[in-house]
């Protein structure tokens, strides 16, 4: 190929890419402007054009016995044209990732409050545990948060509130352990609490989520390489529009825990509601690899934003609880 055919081709697609990019970001604009951030609901009347079909990953309802088996390498089974315009790859990828991001945190901490179901799986120290299943309740000032466990350790339930109980959270175990011990005090970042988590509380929820993907961003914008990465429209993830961002470190080197991310980004809220990492392994069968390596799975449906959350929904005295004060 002549060097003047290369040229072009490559000018066309950065320039494809700019508007993509630009495009994206219009609508991700329009998408956020409109949603009042009062319901799950938006806007979703964007035309649909021929784009990547992946196979959606499995629902959450099946991810709370198969979260660590939806190995399908999704790019192997769909190949792409690079010129696909639903498709950006390498630094473009991370930049409208982040771009995209930024936004939805902006306009997402100005809500007052939401529920969601919240799926969690993660792998400690070498052992990938079973996927929890968690209702939630989130504040964003002052920051709150309780849970009640549905699948896991079920009906145990916990409260974090910024400034309150010495900085601690109330745990009560699930079954007869909770009748025993009743509420327990438990420092966030302490052993006890740590031993079956890789995040504090203080992480939770999809503003923290976010903040924690575009911190890894950042990193990779600065570096600038060791890393091959895409973004791809037309995806969904349990009925919500999304797109999916896909990064692949080159070595450990350039990120030591993971060696791969699938992130969902929700179209309407510009913020990932599913997020699947898996880390390097050792004498892992490559058939296998995403399987025997998934390190964590986060995910969160059913959202209901403002939903006028009060004091008493973090309250361990809130007699719908039910919670063992001793």
């Amino acid at each position: 190929m002549r060097r003047s055919q290369r040229s072009t081709r490559s000018f066309g697609r950065n320039f494809l890419a700019l508007l993509v990019a630009g495009g994206a970001l219009g609508l991700a604009q329009l998408n956020l402007d409109t949603l009042g951030m009062t319901s799950g609901t938006g806007n979703r009347a964007l035309a649909k054009t021929a784009g990547p079909q992946f196979i959606p990953p499995p629902s959450a309802r099946s991810f709370t016995t198969q979260a660590g088996t939806e190995t399908r390498d999704h790019t192997a089974a769909h190949p792409q044209r690079e010129d696909d315009p639903a498709i950006l790859h390498g630094i473009w990828a991370v930049k409208m990732a982040s771009a995209l991001l930024e936004k939805g945190c902006e306009n997402f901490a100005k809500i007052p409050d939401y529920t969601a179901n919240m799926l969690k799986q993660e792998r400690i120290n070498g052992a990938l545990g079973a996927c929890q299943v968690i209702d939630v309740k989130i504040r964003h000032e002052p920051f709150s948060v309780y849970m009640k466990w549905n699948e896991g350790d079920r009906g145990r339930q916990l409260i974090y509130v910024d400034g309150q109980n010495d900085g601690n959270m109330l745990v009560q175990p699930g079954g007869i352990r909770g009748r025993l011990t009743g509420v327990l005090t438990l420092e966030p970042t302490g052993s006890l609490a740590m031993s079956d988590s890789r995040y504090a509380i203080t992480k939770a929820g999809l503003l923290e989520l976010a903040h924690t993907v575009l911190s890894y961003q950042k990193s990779d914008l600065q570096r600038g390489r060791g890393f091959t990465c895409q973004l791809f429209d037309h995806q969904k993830f349990e009925n919500r529009d999304c797109y999916l961002y896909l990064i692949e470190y080159e070595a450990a080197e350039f990120n030591e825990i993971y060696r791969k991310s699938m992130i969902y980004v929700d179209k309407e809220l510009s913020l990932p509601i599913c997020v699947k990492n898996y880390t390097w392994g050792r004498d892992v069968n490559p058939e296998k690899i995403d399987e025997e390596t998934l390190i964590e799975f986060y995910a969160y449906t059913d959202l209901k934003f403002s939903q006028e959350l009060t004091a008493a929904d973090f309250d361990k005295s809130n007699a719908s609880y039910r919670m063992r004060v001793k």
